[in-house]
């Protein structure tokens, strides 16, 4: 056999074998929950589905529920950054604005692990943080993503996860009321409502003037809700008292854009030390229900809050 034709065969094996001249992450098998198109990755839970995009961080570009969008999707938008759901390290202060590349937007690893999906970032120079962002259903319309940040610098790091979800402009976001009062930071005050226990904000397009504006706060329950027509969407994660947070931010956070682009809901876990080569995990879960018919007609902030709680 000649030269040509050796060569020819080695490389229909390799093909065969190890998919030689494909992209790794083409090869990798997934969960029956999780199925490919492209560039994306698609979660199916109930009437959830839920987008992931591996090679833009990881990151969550869509949330369908029967259909119905609940985030600002990259279609919506242009930048690189405002769009989806991200995850960032707290305090923010560490490397303040834009967000880094290599944990924000640039390509995720895809594996899996016990029937999981896993994304992981490459190591950030600056701070010396992996991240990974692991995906699972664990129940009706229920999908809980596990955070872990790594450090991977030469000294201890004090380190707590945040997660930040980009929403439509419109409808209502409200949590349980915790130990601290609300504050704006440099931001305009977001205009929001102490309704019993609860801190409720209804957006109001007029309200936002010509500045972003801003609500921090602690929270009680661990959870924050956002509904908009008759859809529901609840982040659920342990609940931590103020002194656990980082220093200058709060445990929950709602940002309004000042162009009427998006609203931020933003939640945050507890400050970990993290000695090098340690890493901390947190646990969010994502519930989104559409609401029943009686709810959605009347949804008075009582019962939203008592309809939430059954879900939890």
């Amino acid at each position: 056999m000649s030269k040509r034709y050796s060569l020819i065969a080695f490389l229909a094996i390799c093909l065969a074998l190890f998919g030689c001249g494909k992209n790794s992450q083409d090869a990798t098998p997934l969960p029956e929950f999780c199925k490919k198109d492209g560039s994306r990755l698609y979660i199916k839970q109930g009437k959830l589905r839920m987008e992931i995009m591996p090679k833009v961080a990881g990151r969550v570009s869509s949330l369908r529920y029967d259909g119905h969008e609940l985030l600002v999707t990259d279609a919506d938008q242009t930048s690189i950054t405002d769009w989806g759901t991200v995850f960032w390290s707290s305090p923010q202060a560490e490397w303040n604005w834009p967000p880094i590349d290599t944990l924000d937007s640039k390509p995720y690893s895809l594996t899996t692990d016990d029937e999981r999906v896993v994304l992981t970032s490459e190591v950030d120079k600056k701070t010396g943080y992996q991240f990974t962002k692991t995906y699972l259903p664990t129940g009706n319309d229920r999908i809980a993503v596990t955070y872990r940040i790594t450090n991977h610098s030469d000294h201890e790091k004090n380190v707590a996860p945040l997660e930040v979800t980009r929403l439509p402009p419109s409808g209502d976001l409200f949590y349980p009321r915790g130990d601290t009062d609300p504050i704006s930071g440099i931001f305009y005050p977001l205009d929001v409502q102490n309704i019993d226990e609860l801190t409720w904000y209804h957006y109001d397009a007029k309200k936002i003037r010509t500045d972003h504006h801003k609500v921090m706060q602690d929270g009680k329950e661990g959870w924050v809700a956002y509904v908009d027509k008759g859809y529901l969407l609840v982040k659920e994660f342990a609940d931590n008292p103020p002194a656990a947070i980082a220093t200058g931010e709060r445990e929950i956070e709602i940002f309004a854009h000042v162009e009427h682009i998006f609203i931020e809901m933003k939640q945050q876990g507890a400050v970990v030390a993290l000695a090098p080569g340690e890493y901390l995990e947190w646990t969010v879960i994502w519930h989104v229900k559409k609401l029943p018919n009686d709810l959605a007609k009347n949804p008075e902030p009582q019962a939203l809050a008592a309809y939430v709680r059954s879900l939890l």
